[in-house]
C-alpha cells in the first residue's frame, strides 16, 4: 500500500513483511525530510506497524545531523512510552561512519526512547533481514 509518493520521498507499507518503508532520495536531509519522517512515524502509530525501513542511501555528503532522525522520533513517541518500535536506517558507507562517529562522540545527542531499537545499515537487504527477525 502506498501512502504517498513525491519526487523526494515515498512511503510504502508491505503487508507481507509488516514493514513500512520510507525512501528519501533528496540530496540532503532538510525540512521536507523532517515532515516526511514525522508522517511515517504517525502512520506507524495509527496503523499499529512496529517496523520502519528508513532508506536514506543517496549521494549526499555525510554532514546531516543525527537530530534530524532521532529528535522527531523522541518527540512523536513521548505519549506512547510502552510502544516498541524497530527502525533500520539504510545509509551510505560515509554516512554510516559519520553518524556512528557523531553518536559515539556526542554526549548531547538526542537518544531514542528505550522501547525503540534503532540501527544503521549500509545494505538494504541486511536492514530488511534485521527487521524481519524482530
Amino acid at each position: 500500500m502506498t501512502f504517498f509518493h513525491t519526487p523526494d520521498a515515498s512511503l510504502i507499507y508491505n503487508s507481507a513483511s509488516d514493514i513500512l518503508c520510507l525512501s528519501y532520495s533528496a540530496t540532503r536531509l532538510s525540512i521536507s525530510f523532517r515532515t516526511t519522517y514525522q508522517k511515517a512515524l504517525e502512520k506507524m502509530l495509527k496503523h499499529n506497524v512496529a517496523k520502519l525501513l528508513l532508506d536514506l542511501k543517496r549521494n549526499a555528503p555525510p554532514t546531516d545531523e543525527t537530530e534530524h532522525i532521532l529528535q522527531p522520533l523522541t518527540e512523536i513517541l513521548l505519549p506512547y512510552p510502552d510502544r516498541s518500535l524497530f527502525i533500520a536506517a539504510v545509509v551510505s558507507e560515509k554516512q554510516y561512519q559519520y553518524q556512528i562517529g557523531n553518536i559515539l562522540a556526542s554526549s548531547s545527542a538526542t537518544l531514542p526512547p528505550s522501547k525503540v531499537e534503532f540501527n544503521y545499515f549500509t545494505s538494504r537487504r541486511e536492514a530488511t533481514h534485521w527487521l524481519s527477525s524482530n
